[in-house]
């Protein structure tokens, strides 16, 4: 049926059966036959009347529940932390975007979302989505954030996608983002397919609460360390090259070896500095074993706690003045 449907959907049309699949993934003890439901749901997502249904049916959380099985994975991929990574997007389909059908019969598209947040202004839509507003819930979005410690680079990058997503033109989701520690996941994560990281930090790099109180926004004169959730994570360097120079040159120096007056940053201070200070010691004095918790019971969730900056060595005696060392 799966194959069918996504061979031949213009043509068959929505999917009445589309809440009862739903509902029958939800009821299946099976491990081999709950995969059969899921790919036909893959297929029916093609339709909007049948992602209509699926949402209304309580489907995104269901299906948030099914991603936190990934902790579970007995087996899982090894990720050396070294210059000439292969990363996981060279083999990697494109992202597939949604055709749509308006009032008059004209296709319109594509589209990477069915349901906009904003109009054709540009201003936000109120309220927020549905889909938008349940994915942001706490009952949704620290499992998604925790998808990241999987390890697994295809999991981690859309795992990171879909947090920009979920934020994206979302103020409440911005300003708390910070409090998932997604940043301390993304940033210990060893692989070298950063550009969805690097995409969700843009978005998000000076807009978090963390610094207390209900608005995000702090005063433009301070420097962008102390306005960045970043700040104590990252060399004030790389953050200049997110905020200047987008993600995907953020993404090429993080996994770079680079001595220059606008950045310094090695392999070295990457693996021992960073992902070792803010994983193997600041993460485990802070989680415990949550890791191990998460092996066993994938609902678990971290309890956030504020980290003491990541100290790098190779920086001390470096003065960094008006972006540059």
């Amino acid at each position: 049926m799966a194959i069918v449907y996504e061979q031949h959907y213009k043509t068959v049309g929505p999917f009445s059966g589309t809440a009862y699949i739903t509902v029958l993934l939800d009821r299946t003890d099976d491990r081999s036959l709950r995969h059969r439901p899921l790919f036909l749901l893959k297929a029916l997502m093609k339709d909007l009347a049948n992602v209509e249904a699926y949402v209304l049916v309580g489907a995104c959380v269901l299906a948030v529940n099914l991603l936190t099985v990934v902790h579970e994975a007995l087996e899982r991929t090894a990720i050396p932390l070294q210059s000439n990574l292969i990363a996981a997007t060279d083999f990697m389909e494109p992202l597939k975007e949604w055709m749509y059908i308006d009032k008059e019969g004209a296709e319109i598209g594509p589209s990477s979302c069915p349901y906009p947040t904003s109009d054709d202004a540009g201003e936000i839509v109120t309220p927020t989505p549905g889909v938008k507003r349940i994915l942001s819930s706490p009952c949704c979005l620290p499992h998604i954030a925790q998808a990241i410690l999987s390890g697994e680079p295809s999991i981690v990058e859309a795992a990171a996608a879909l947090l920009k997503a979920i934020v994206t033109r979302n103020p409440k989701a911005m300003i708390r983002l910070y409090s998932t520690s997604a940043f301390y996941f993304a940033l210990a994560y060893p692989g070298s397919n950063l550009l969805s990281i690097g995409q969700l930090f843009t978005v998000t790099l000076v807009h978090q609460g963390f610094h207390g109180g209900e608005e995000a926004a702090v005063s433009a004169s301070l420097p962008l360390a102390k306005r960045s959730v970043l700040g104590g994570l990252l060399p004030e360097s790389l953050l200049y090259v997110l905020k200047r120079s987008g993600p995907a040159a953020f993404a090429a120096a993080m996994v770079s070896d680079s001595d220059t007056p606008e950045i310094i940053w090695t392999h070295k201070m990457r693996a021992e500095n960073l992902i070792r200070q803010v994983l193997q010691i600041k993460v485990l004095q802070h989680l415990g074993d949550f890791p191990q918790k998460l092996s066993q019971y994938c609902h678990v969730l971290y309890d956030y706690a504020p980290m003491p900056p990541v100290t790098y060595p190779e920086l001390r005696d470096e003065m960094w003045c008006h972006h540059y060392y």
